[in-house]
């Protein structure tokens, strides 16, 4: 059935709604997460939406580190973007079951794919060479070095004695095989992408796709993402509820509602911290800026209320 004219929607699920930051990680944990945190997604397939799902992979991505490292003297160790692979068909396994047993609950005939998903970043792209993204497990100093000497790694110091793994975070080009992923979901497919932010590659000439070891912000993907499918709405879930000005301190105020511009002048004024809140902010404004009509971000509790307008941060064109 062609649902071409229903409204495209992006959900960009932060990695702790598949994990929560002290789990073990088992299957049945992930699993556990995973179905708590698809419930309130049904509200989107009740108004027929058509739906895209991104997601985070920080905790499991570390987690293949450490097996990685674990068995770096039996096995060779794994590139970074073949863990991301790794994450993706992982954690989409997890959420299209999980979701494909909701909707045939709910009595709902739908089928859900997961892509594996490479974005295309430049080569020449100056983050390359600064690498900023932390990674990984925490060393103290004289560990760090070990792995440095073994793995090749770079490592910077992120808290005082507390060493990681850094790599670079470039910015989200292309993605590849979208005009597959708009037509799938036109065709009432959900859809789950561009898991971890993709798996960075450039093009080198006439020699194809080569890997980039480094990892992509899952937000600026899925607004790439829902730029290429041409959704209308882009719903960035986090664990905060709104999105806050003057955060961490004593005139802390909820943003209920703004406008592009609104956020960009917030932005300019520093009022969103590097690592959490600015990367979705500048992953709104992009969507914004580039076909979209609305983003909503909140937490996973309160999708609902936000679908219908009456809770979340909701940011328009205008």
């Amino acid at each position: 059935m062609n649902l071409k004219n229903n409204k495209k929607v992006v959900i960009a699920l932060g990695g702790n709604a598949l994990m929560q930051k002290y789990d073990s990680g088992s299957a049945e944990e992930q699993f556990k997460q995973t179905r708590k945190s698809l419930d309130p997604l049904f509200h989107f397939i009740q108004k027929d939406y058509n739906i895209c799902i991104t997601h985070g992979n920080g905790p499991q991505v570390g987690l293949e580190l450490l097996k990685n490292e674990a068995k770096a003297d039996e096995i060779p160790a794994l590139p970074l973007g073949v863990l991301i692979a790794h994450t993706q068909g992982g954690i989409g396994y997890i959420i299209q079951q999980s979701l494909q047993n909701l909707l045939s609950k709910k009595g709902w005939k739908k089928e859900v794919v997961t892509f594996i998903s490479q974005v295309r970043v430049d080569p020449n792209d100056p983050k390359l060479k600064n690498p900023t993204k932390f990674i990984g497990k925490h060393y103290d100093k004289e560990i760090a070095s070990k792995m440095i000497e073994k793995f090749n790694w770079k490592m910077k110091e992120q808290d005082k004695e507390s060493w990681r793994r850094v790599v670079s975070s470039p910015t989200p080009q292309f993605l590849f095989n979208g005009n597959s992923i708009k037509h799938m979901m036109e065709f009432g497919t959900i859809v789950i992408a561009a898991g971890g932010g993709g798996i960075p590659a450039y093009i080198k000439q006439d020699k194809g796709l080569r890997l980039v070891d480094g990892v992509i912000d899952k937000d600026m993907t899925s607004a790439l993402l829902a730029r290429i499918v041409k959704s209308e709405e882009f719903f960035i879930i986090t664990d905060v509820a709104h999105v806050c000005l003057n955060y961490g301190t004593d005139d802390i105020k909820k943003i209920h509602k703004s406008s592009l511009q609104e956020m960009k002048k917030w932005l300019s004024e520093g009022h969103f911290q590097e690592g959490t809140m600015k990367p979705k902010i500048e992953a709104a404004i992009y969507f914004l800026e580039h076909h979209g009509e609305k983003v909503i971000i909140t937490s996973i509790d309160n999708i609902e209320k936000a679908i219908k307008g009456k809770s979340g941060t909701i940011i328009e064109k205008v």
